[in-house]
């Protein structure tokens, strides 16, 4: 299983699962993150990464990045 963190730009990816506690899966929750939800990433350089979720797109820190298991 790869988290969120080694995808690159362009790569679409599938929400598993958050590896984190109830306070991460809350925020991501809240974001619109949940496992089943489709992602492409746009941007993994330095710095936090960006995000593409339905019309919007999304900053994720790094650290919390690497919490989310995708397929």
């Amino acid at each position: 299983m790869k988290t969120l963190k080694t995808m690159q730009p362009g790569d679409l990816a599938l929400v598993v699962a958050v590896d984190g506690g109830c306070r991460v899966r809350s925020r991501l929750e809240s974001l619109g993150i949940l496992p089943g939800t489709q992602v492409e990433v746009l941007n993994n350089g330095n710095g936090p990464m960006i995000v593409s979720l339905g019309e919007g797109s999304l900053m994720i820190e790094r650290g919390v990045a690497e919490k989310i298991l995708v397929v």
